[in-house]
């Protein structure tokens, strides 16, 4: 089946189309969940809220953009709607942050387990320092954005981001990772 076809299907609410598009995202999805949260029930919880939503709201997807796309940011803003129901995110409000980002080269030698070694270096973040390292970095996302989705001012999205960047290079310099610090321009 062509993806406007699957589209068109699944906007009508035919179920093989939906189980399609479960079959073909729901994986790639599953690793944003898992992102959000460092247990793998909560991330199931949200996987299933986030999909139960979206043939909810199927009605809503304007079939002239990506189908993918969509469903990334219902899967983002469940995982955000789940830690603001849950209150599960704890952020410091603080004026206070550095201009210039933390930033690491990993080394090559270290690319096998690169993933492996930076979703564990990620799930030891405590959960605002994640949500907001995720939404920015992962979710590309800006500091007005972040502060809107979580009910923070910008300028505790990003001093929890630098502390996110912080405590993410002592994690890799521990596991032996990181080659040299780097410069990055930082986004708005």
């Amino acid at each position: 089946m062509d993806k406007e076809k699957l589209k068109r299907k699944f906007i009508r609410g035919n179920k093989r189309a939906f189980d399609k598009i479960y079959n073909d995202y729901s994986s790639a999805m599953y690793s944003i969940c898992l992102r959000y949260t460092k247990n793998t029930d909560e991330a199931c919880d949200m996987l299933q809220d986030a999909f139960i939503k979206i043939y909810e709201k199927r009605k809503y997807f304007n079939p002239d953009y990506e189908l993918g796309s969509w469903i990334k940011k219902v899967v983002i803003n469940t995982a955000i709607d789940h830690f603001n129901k849950n209150k599960k995110m704890v952020f410091v409000e603080d004026d206070t942050y550095f201009d210039e980002e933390e930033s690491f080269e990993i080394k090559t030698d270290q690319t096998d387990n690169i993933k492996t070694n930076l979703m564990s270096a990620l799930q030891n973040l405590p959960e605002g320092y994640r949500a907001v390292f995720n939404l920015y970095v992962l979710d590309n996302l800006t500091h007005q954005e972040i502060a809107d989705y979580l009910n923070i001012s910008i300028s505790t999205s990003k001093s929890q981001l630098s502390r996110a960047r912080k405590m993410l290079k002592k994690i890799l310099e521990d596991k032996n990772m990181i080659l040299k610090p780097i410069c990055n321009a930082e986004r708005a």
